[in-house]
Parts: structure tokens; C-alpha cells; sequence
């Protein structure tokens, strides 16, 4: 990871780190460096305003060590997958030159801006690496190493057809408490933390550690040599 570029979507300023937080924890501390975009200030959620949660998140995003930018977009509830907005993110990948790109999983039981945020994500990650594509020719095309889906809500597991993989998240398990906590509005009243960490811990088991995270992908995934695939372990 030294060295590596990460560029993390979100539709909310909590899913990133509600998602994949656990892994961006693992992954700065061995060196790589993270961008962060968030789609949405939260307007439309039913604790915290904008300000608060613009704050939370940039707290989150400091506890980080990562740069964190938001984008204009219709807001909270009100994001879409638009030409214009998938080239405004398309131009965001060439601008970073990631290695990898995270995003939501786009499964139909979840937050529709969670869905619209993987459709954008997807899609500006093909456009990013056209070299002719429109209203982005001052830009060079960039293609990224990898682009990972991560889940957020109980309903937004990814499902069949996808490559997963489980990153074991064990020793970042109490930072990762702190960096959810950094969104404090919404887990007053919910039990946000409590979700996630009973599924890492839950795939943690499956896979013989004590909590790990699952990233789904599209393609199916290269092991450059033998020994990259002799870090590899199978589930029990």
C-alpha cells in the first residue's frame, strides 16, 4: 500500500467511513494516500443538518489523514446518475490517478443515493479512461488498478455475479469505533456502529480472524505472481 492512491465515493458524509472505513484506516497507516469525495451534506437526513454534517466529516476525514472534497449536486435524496454529473466524477479519477476507487454497492435495497453513487462511480471509472472522452480533454486519461464496491446499509449486500474479496480489518477494529464515531448526529439514535461491527466480526469468523470487510468487484481479480496469491486465505 506505500505509495498507493485511494479514492473513496460516498453519497453521504458517513458512508465512506461506515463502509470502508476499517480499510482506509489499514491502508494509511502502510502508507498510502487517501482522497475522499462525498456527493451530499446529509440535507435530506432525519437527525443533523448540512453544517453539522459537513463537520463530522471532515473530522472523520482528518482522523484520516485524507483530503476530503464535496461535489454540487442536487443533495441529499436528490442524486443521479446525470451525463453531466458522471463526467464532473469522471473528472475527479483523472484529477486523483488512483490506484484503487471505492464506492457503494449498487443493490436495489438500499438508499437510492447509495445506487445512484455506484452507477456514477462505475461509469466515470470507464469514462476516466477514454482518451477522447468529451468535456474532459485537458485532462489525461487515467485508468485505475481497481474498483471495489463496499457495503453500507443491511440491505446492500451485492450479491451473486460479483468477485468479493475480505480484507482482515482486526487490528484497526477500535480506530475504526473512533472514526465512525466522528459522526455523532447519526449514532445517537441508531445503532449504526454496532451494524458494522457485527459484520465485520461476522465475516471475520468466516474467514478464521476476528473482523474483516468485504469488496466486491466486477471483474475478476489478478494476482500478479505467486507470491501475491501466497497472502491469499480461503474462507472456512
Amino acid at each position: 500500500m506505500n505509495g498507493k492512491r485511494i479514492l473513496a465515493f460516498g453519497a453521504h458524509p458517513d458512508d465512506i467511513e461506515f463502509g470502508c472505513g476499517a480499510f482506509l484506516l489499514d491502508a494509511a497507516e502502510k502508507g498510502a494516500h487517501l482522497n475522499l469525495v462525498v456527493l451530499s451534506r446529509g440535507e435530506g437526513g432525519t437527525h443533523g443538518d448540512a453544517s453539522v454534517r459537513e463537520a463530522e466529516s471532515r473530522q472523520a476525514a482528518h482522523m484520516l489523514g485524507a483530503d476530503l472534497q464535496f461535489l454540487p449536486t442536487g443533495g441529499d435524496t436528490r442524486i443521479r446518475s446525470t451525463l453531466e454529473l458522471t463526467q464532473h466524477v469522471a473528472r475527479c479519477i483523472r484529477e486523483a490517478k488512483p490506484d484503487i476507487i471505492l464506492a457503494p454497492t449498487g443493490h436495489l435495497n438500499q438508499h437510492p443515493d447509495h445506487r445512484e453513487t455506484h452507477l456514477l462511480v462505475r461509469d466515470a471509472h470507464r469514462l476516466a479512461r477514454y482518451g477522447k472522452t468529451p468535456e474532459m480533454g485537458s485532462l489525461d486519461a487515467h485508468a485505475a488498478q481497481l474498483l471495489l464496491f463496499y457495503e453500507i446499509s443491511s440491505g446492500s449486500a451485492a450479491g451473486e455475479g460479483l468477485n468479493s474479496v475480505l480484507v482482515d480489518v482486526s487490528n484497526h477494529v477500535e480506530n475504526w469505533k473512533n472514526l465512525m464515531g466522528c459522526h455523532a448526529s447519526q449514532t445517537r439514535n441508531m445503532d449504526y456502529i454496532d451494524l458494522q461491527l457485527s459484520r465485520a466480526r461476522a465475516y471475520g469468523i468466516q474467514a478464521g480472524v476476528h473482523s474483516a470487510q468485504r469488496f466486491y468487484s466486477e471483474s475478476s481479480l489478478l494476482a500478479t505472481s505467486s507470491a501475491d496469491l501466497a497472502n491469499f486465505r480461503s474462507q472456512r
